[in-house]
C-alpha cells in the first residue's frame, strides 16, 4: 500500500524529485506527508506508530529507487516540521511509543560510541550459526543454541555491525513556560548521521519516538534485581534534529498577529524612546543607563567581509551603591531577552559560568555547558558579579573571542559562547568611593573591566528633587489608581536639538501605555533576526570625531584604562544596535549622537579627574589621610612620578578640597604613616605609589 502511494508520481512527485535516492537518510516534510497522503487517518496512525510507519515509509522508497538502479542500502526516513511543538514538561507516560517534537537548550554531549545492533554466534560443538539482532541496543545473546545441542555458544567478532551512538540531554527553555522553577530535562538517543549534530548550547527542535527505560538498566546495573524494578525513566529516541535558526523555525517564529503588532508600534513613532519608557518602568530616572541595556539586548552587526571575526555583541556593567535597583535592571533584561540566562555570582562557579566535564553512567566524559553557552547569541545577566572572586577570570576568552576552550580529560574542544553579558556589582564596603576607579572599588583586574563597552556608576546622592519625584513614583506604582499619564499627541513638540537624555525623561512623563514585554520581545527579535545595519560615512565620521577627541585628551581614560580601539568598536556596535531599534539598514548621524551621548555619561561617571572628586569636607584626620593618599597616588599613576614638591602637594590637597588647618603638621603625619618621605628641601617622595 506504501509502494502504491510512493509510485503514484501525482502525488508523491513534487516531494520526491527534490531528493536523491540514493543517499542514506532522506528528510520530508511532515505536513506535506500528511496532506499528500491518501491513506485513511494516515496521521493518526503515524503518531501512534511511528516506527513501523517510517520504516514502510523507507521500505517503499527502497522499492522505488531500485526500478531505477539496484543497491542494497536502506534509506533512512527523517520527519522535520512536525507540529505542534510540546514542552519537555508534556513528555509523560501517556505519549510512551508515539511521535513527539520538543524544543529546548542542549545543556549536556557524550562522546560517540559505537552501539551493536547484530551479531552471529557459533555453536561450539555443532558449528552452526545463529544471527541474533538487538534492537534499541539492547544486548541479548543467546545462552545455548538453539539447534538442538544445547552447546554454548560464542560470538563471532568479525561479523558485528554497529552504528555511531551518541546521547545527549535537552533542557526546556525557561522563559517559555512556568518561568521561575527548575527547568525539566530529558535525555535524548542520536543514531547513524544524526550524532554529532549538535553541541552544548544549541538550540534545537528534535522529533522522535518515546520510549522507556529501566531505571537501574540505565544507572548501569544489569542484575537480576534490576529486571524487577518496575520504575522507567522516559528518553526520545531521535528521528530528525533542526536547529532554531533553521527556515522552518523562522519561519514559525513570526505569524501575521506578530508582524501587525510591530507594524503598530513602529506606526507610532519614537520607538527606541518609548521603548526605554517600558523597560523596568519602576525604576526612575535611569534612562540612559536603560539605553544602554536595550543596545546591548540588540546588538551589532557581526562582520563577515574579512577573514576575522570582530565580536557584534556588546557587555554592559553596572556600578553602585547597594539599593538603587540594579538587580532589577537585570531581571528585566533577562526577561525582554529573546534568550537570557540569569545566575547569581555568590553561587556560581568559573566551570558553571563556561564549560564543565562530568562522567556518565558509563564511565565516560561528557561535556556540560554552563551560563555562558546556554546564552550563545542571547544575553548573561551576571548579578553580584563582585563575589565572584577570582572566577570572573574565565570570562576573558568569552567576551571577547566570543567562544570558550576546553581541554580536559583527553577532550580539547572550543564552544561558542555569542553571548552579551550584563553584569551588576556592589563596590567594596557596601559604598562608592569617588576617589578611587572603578576596578579599585570593585577590587577586579583592569584587563577584565576594559571588556565591558558600558560601565554605569549608580551613585545614591542625596538631591531633595530627585528624592520628592522617585518617592511620587514609587507611592503612584503601589497605588490602587494609578496617576493619570497624558499621551504625547504630537511628537513634534520635542525640540530637534534635544539630547536624548531630555527626550528619554519627556517621554517617560508623558508615556501612558507601556509597551508589553512580549511585544517588545519580538521586536527584538525581529530585528536581530533580519537587518544588519551599516554605517554612513556621515556617522562614521562622527563616530571617528569623538573617538579622536578623547584620544587627544591625555588626561581622559575609561576606568583607568587609556582609550584604545577597543572603545572605537564599542561605538560602533552600538550605533549598530541603535539603528537596529529604528528597524533601519543605515546608522545615521543621529543614531551616533545618541551613542555618543550614553558612552559620554559613562565616561564622565568613571571619570576620577580633579573636577570630578567629591569634597573631603568634614572627614576625621584618618579618613583624610587615606582619602589623600588615594588622590596623591592617582597623581603619581598618571604623570608618571612618584616625587613631588611641597607646592604640587598642597595644589593636591587644594583641588581635592581636603581641610586642613597646618599642613606641615600634616606631611609630618603622612611620614609617619610611611606615606611620604622627605628626599630634599620641600621635595617629597611617595612610599606607597607603584610607579616604579
Amino acid at each position: 500500500m506504501f509502494h502504491a502511494c510512493f509510485t503514484d508520481a501525482e502525488q508523491w512527485g513534487p516531494l520526491i524529485e527534490m531528493h536523491d535516492l540514493t543517499e542514506e537518510s532522506i528528510q520530508l516534510s511532515h505536513r506535506q506527508l500528511i496532506n499528500r497522503c491518501a491513506l485513511c487517518d494516515f496521521a493518526g496512525v503515524l503518531q501512534q506508530h511511528p516506527e513501523q510507519v517510517i520504516a514502510c515509509l523507507g521500505l517503499a522508497l527502497c522499492l522505488l529507487r531500485d526500478k531505477k538502479e539496484a543497491t542494497s542500502t536502506r534509506i533512512l526516513i527523517r520527519l522535520c516540521d512536525v507540529a505542534p511543538v510540546l514542552s519537555i514538561s508534556h513528555i509523560k507516560s501517556h505519549v510512551i511509543n508515539q511521535f513527539v517534537s520538543v524544543r529546548g537548550t542542549v545543556v549536556r554531549v557524550s562522546p560517540i560510541k559505537p552501539l551493536v545492533t547484530q551479531c552471529n554466534f557459533i555453536c561450539g560443538k555443532c558449528g552452526r550459526i545463529n544471527l541474533r539482532v538487538f534492537p534499541d541496543g539492547k544486548y541479548n545473546p543467546p545462552i545455548r543454541c538453539i539447534h538442538g545441542c544445547r552447546s554454548k555458544v560464542l560470538p563471532d567478532r568479525s561479523t558485528v555491525k554497529a552504528i555511531d551512538f551518541q546521547t545527549i540531554k535537552l533542557q526546556e527553555i525557561d522563559h517559555e513556560e512556568h518561568p521561575g522553577r527548575v527547568p525539566r530535562m530529558i535525555e535524548v538517543e542520536l543514531h547513524e548521521d544524526l550524532v554529532d549534530s549538535c553541541i552544548p548550547g544549541n538550540v534545537v527542535t528534535i522529533g522522535g519516538f518515546v520510549k522507556s527505560v529501566n531505571a537501574q538498566v540505565h544507572s548501569g546495573k544489569f542484575g537480576k534485581q534490576s529486571q524487577n524494578n518496575s520504575l522507567h525513566i522516559l528518553y526520545l529516541f531521535a528521528n530528525n534534529v533542526a536547529h532554531s535558526n533553521e527556515k522552518c523555525e523562522k519561519d514559525a517564529d513570526f505569524n501575521n498577529e506578530d508582524l501587525q503588532e510591530i507594524s503598530r508600534v513602529y506606526n507610532v513613532g519614537n520607538v527606541f524612546e518609548r521603548l526605554v519608557a517600558s523597560m523596568c518602568p519602576q525604576i526612575y530616572r535611569n534612562e540612559l543607563v536603560k539605553a544602554g541595556l536595550l543596545l546591548a539586548l540588540c546588538g551589532g552587526t557581526q562582520n563577515t567581509h574579512n577573514s576575522f571575526n570582530v565580536r557584534a555583541n556588546s557587555h554592559v556593567l553596572l556600578v553602585g551603591d547597594p539599593g538603587l535597583g540594579k538587580s532589577q535592571l537585570l531581571r528585566a533584561s533577562a526577561n525582554i531577552a529573546p534568550r537570557s540566562v540569569y545566575v547569581g555570582g555568590n553561587t556560581a562557579t568559573a566551570t558553571g559560568l563556561t564549560v564543565s566535564m562530568s562522567k556518565d553512567s558509563s564511565g565516560g566524559y561528557a561535556l556540560e555547558a554552563g551560563a555562558l553557552v546556554l546564552a550563545d547569541e542571547g544575553v548573561c545577566c551576571i548579578d553580584e558579579f563582585d563575589k565572584m572572586g577570582t572566577d570572573t577570570q574565565a570570562l576573558l576568552e568569552a567576551m571577547e573571542q566570543q567562544s570558550i576552550s576546553i581541554a580536559k580529560a583527553g577532550i580539547a574542544c572550543n564552544l561558542n559562547a555569542r553571548a552579551s553579558v550584563v553584569a551588576a556589582a556592589n563596590p567594596i564596603g557596601g559604598h562608592y568611593d569617588s576617589s578611587k576607579l572603578v576596578h579599585e572599588n570593585l577590587n577586579m583586574k583592569a584587563a577584565l573591566l576594559s571588556r565591558f563597552d558600558l560601565v554605569f556608576i549608580l551613585l545614591d546622592r542625596p538631591d531633595e528633587e530627585r528624592d520628592r519625584l522617585l518617592s511620587s513614583h514609587i507611592m503612584n506604582t503601589h497605588a490602587s489608581v494609578p496617576r493619570g499619564r497624558k499621551q504625547l499627541e504630537n511628537t513634534m513638540e520635542i525640540d530637534g536639538s534635544a539630547t536624548l537624555l531630555e527626550r528619554l525623561i519627556l517621554h517617560g512623563q508623558v508615556l501612558r501605555n507601556y509597551i508589553p514585554v512580549r511585544t517588545i520581545r519580538k521586536l527584538i527579535t525581529y530585528s536581530k533576526r533580519y537587518l544588519r545595519p551599516q554605517l554612513t560615512r556621515e556617522a562614521a565620521i562622527e563616530l571617528q570625531a569623538y573617538y579622536l577627541e578623547l584620544r587627544g585628551n591625555s588626561e581622559f581614560s575609561l576606568n583607568g584604562v587609556s582609550i584604545t580601539v577597543r572603545q572605537l568598536e564599542s561605538l560602533v556596535r552600538l550605533a549598530q544596535a541603535r539603528a537596529r531599534i529604528e528597524l533601519s539598514n543605515e546608522v545615521t548621524v543621529q543614531h551616533a549622537r545618541d551613542v555618543i551621548e550614553i558612552m559620554a555619561c559613562c565616561l564622565r561617571d568613571t571619570d576620577v579627574s580633579e573636577g570630578s572628586v567629591p569634597s573631603a569636607v568634614g572627614l576625621s584626620l584618618p579618613k583624610k589621610i587615606k582619602f589623600y593618599a588615594a588622590r596623591l597616588e592617582q597623581v603619581a599613576k598618571r604623570e608618571g612620578k612618584n616625587v613631588f614638591s611641597l607646592d604640587e602637594l598642597m595644589e593636591i590637597a587644594k583641588s581635592a578640597r581636603l581641610e586642613i588647618g597646618n599642613f606641615h603638621d600634616f606631611l609630618d603625619v603622612l611620614n609617619e604613616h610611611c606615606i611620604v618621605l622627605k628626599k630634599g628641601p620641600k621635595r617629597y617622595q611617595l612610599q606607597a605609589s607603584s610607579i616604579r
